[in-house]
């Protein structure tokens, strides 16, 4: 979900830059050539275009790993909702040769409406022209304290929209007039690709934009927006409570223990908790048992496992009764600010909570609208009053939770989405009850959309799990070729293969090298 620098890209304005590119694709990289384009509701105040190199340097979680050098027109479109103050910066790059009569959409992270430059060169170099917006506002992942409350800590409501889903569908036309005006035809078809932010706004386009794009992947989606961000602060409320805050080395002796007791409940030992519903390690009964690599040494307390359990078991109402989902057992619960029961210490004895930056933003800005408040000042029953209202007042923006993809499924579009069980940010669980809901509709979603469950990963990347190694590619043969995914091919970091599943069917060991993805077949349960 966190963004790099965007310092990549390296503007080929010189005569000896434009020499790698024919002159004729070089002299239509240009306002004179390019149509400013027709946005609803939008007015353009500015089209920028220049011819353009970027230093690829691969990446191994779309299988393109060789460095290259990618030449491209970079076209920028600024404009504005006129009596919404709102200034929106959309950027399509377009590759001069090879292009493959593709559009892609490019997904955020966080607060971020569009990710960094790496992402966008990942589509170029398969030949697609990209599209990304900044949704209005500065390119910051982990904060939104540069725009969503004014001088008077109101909310920035035009801004918020803009991030939650007008920015978005104009940028889907914003790509396709672009690029039928470089390439003198229009793209034959769209596909939306995101994770984590980017997996809430491609299920926001199919729910409220479904002719934006043919086929979408959304992975480990940010849906169910109000309600998990307040969920995400459980575990440090959690924590204040108790006045315990574990090390991560305690936490970690935790979660080694939970998969070594879970790991071959699958028929397959690998360092994985394929099936955390069939997990049921209490770790209370580590109480007393030393967290070997704290120095000091320490041994591991009742609090310290309560932590983990209540963290598991998710946010819950003063009363017990439940509000929202925890992390799955295995699930990192501390890995620096990318993860939910951080603590910083001087020591393993001597430790700090430290809230997932975004949740604690999302609080104070949107819900407390006062960004000084101090989060570790909450009660019991305050977090059911926060969670009922970050709902009732934005849910109907952003949650993405509408279950109904009828027109999206009219339109003919095709969507995969795919969450790692291991995620220790946004909740699996409320992915799967979203795709539960849809099915309740639509008894026959599976005909145009499909969920896969990957054991093991972590949020979109990362984790001793096998990680999908080309999803985009499954949906663009699914709309291409009516080639339905019947499972979708994932690898480990150590280069064992797996396969991944459709909802509810899972990976069953039939005998053979676990390492090989020819041992598994699908099939209801282990």
């Amino acid at each position: 979900m966190f963004l790099k620098t965007l310092t990549s890209l390296v503007l080929a304005a010189t005569a000896s830059a434009l020499a790698t590119t024919p002159a004729v694709e070089a002299r239509v990289c240009s306002p004179r050539h390019i149509a400013p384009p027709s946005i609803p509701d939008g007015l353009v105040l500015n089209l920028s275009t220049v011819p353009a190199s970027y230093n690829y340097t691969g990446s191994e979680t779309t299988g393109t790993v060789d460095p290259s050098i990618l030449h491209f027109c970079n076209v920028t479109v600024t404009y504005t909702h006129p009596g919404k103050n709102d200034t929106i910066h959309t950027t399509v790059w377009l590759p001069f040769a090879n292009w493959n009569g593709r559009l892609q959409g490019s997904g955020g992270g966080g607060y971020a409406t569009r990710s960094d430059d790496t992402k966008l060169g990942d589509a170029v170099v398969k030949n697609y022209s990209v599209v990304a917006t900044d949704g209005g506002h500065a390119v910051v992942s982990q904060t939104s304290t540069t725009w969503s409350l004014d001088a008077d800590n109101n909310v920035n409501m035009a801004l918020l929209e803009d991030f939650a889903y007008i920015a978005l569908a104009d940028a889907a036309t914003i790509g396709k007039q672009i690029s039928h005006s470089f390439y003198g035809r229009p793209p034959r078809h769209a596909y939306w690709n995101g994770c984590s932010t980017g997996g809430r706004q491609g299920l926001i386009l199919a729910q409220r934009f479904p002719t934006a794009y043919n086929g979408i992947m959304a992975a480990a989606p940010a849906i169910n927006w109000p309600s998990f961000l307040v969920a995400e602060y459980w575990p440090q409320f959690v924590m204040n409570q108790l006045q315990t805050y574990p090390a991560t080395c305690v936490t970690d002796a935790i979660t080694a223990a939970t998969i070594e007791a879970c790991d071959a409940l699958d028929g397959v030992s690998d360092g994985v908790i394929s099936s955390p519903d069939l997990c049921d390690f209490d770790p209370r009964t580590l109480v007393g048992t030393p967290a070997h690599n704290c120095t000091p040494a320490q041994n591991i307390t009742r609090k310290d496992a309560e932590v983990v359990r209540r963290t598991w078991e998710g946010l819950r109402a003063a009363n017990g009764s439940f509000l929202w989902y925890g992390l799955n057992p295995g699930a990192p619960l501390s890995r620096g600010a990318s993860s939910l029961a951080h603590t910083t210490c001087t020591s393993s004895t001597n430790c700090t909570g430290t809230p997932f930056p975004i949740s604690a933003d999302w609080i104070k800005q949107f819900v407390l609208q006062d960004p000084s408040f101090d989060l570790t000042s909450f009660v019991p029953g305050d977090l059911d009053r926060i969670l009922a209202s970050s709902k009732a007042r934005y849910n109907h923006i952003i949650g993405t939770d509408n279950p109904d993809l009828s027109a999206f499924k009219r339109a003919g579009g095709k969507m995969i989405t795919w969450h790692g069980l291991a995620d220790q940010l946004i909740f699996p669980k409320g992915t799967e009850q979203y795709y539960r809901r849809v099915e309740a509709r639509d008894p026959t979603l599976r005909d145009f959309y499909r969920f896969f469950e990957a054991p093991g990963v972590y949020h979109c990347h990362d984790g001793p799990g096998a990680f999908p190694t080309d999803p985009l590619s499954a949906v663009v043969d699914w709309v291409e070729n009516g080639m339905a995914p019947e499972s979708i091919d994932a690898k480990t970091a150590d280069g064992s293969e797996r396969v991944l599943c459709p909802y509810p069917l899972v990976a069953v060991y039939q005998g053979g090298d676990v390492r090989d993805k020819a041992s598994y077949e699908c099939a209801k349960g282990y």
